[in-house]
């Protein structure tokens, strides 16, 4: 089996956390604003985390389409 190239690696993770932010965008909007509002916080802020890793990753993406 041939080793993974970065790009396929980079290409794995963005498509793991899409669905991750499919998943907590389905998760919040099941959530009472009002009763549960300490775990809407505390997924939003799972959200801004995993938005912050798509853009490291996409910032990688682009550096390796520059080298090729």
């Amino acid at each position: 089996m041939d080793k993974l190239q970065p790009q396929d690696i980079i290409w794995r993770l963005l498509e793991h956390y899409s669905l991750q932010l499919q998943l907590l965008d389905e998760s919040m909007g099941e959530l009472d604003p009002k009763k549960q509002v300490d775990l809407l916080n505390a997924l939003r802020e799972c959200e801004q985390l995993t938005r912050t890793q798509v853009n490291i990753l996409r910032r990688m993406q682009r550096r390796y389409d520059q080298v090729e």
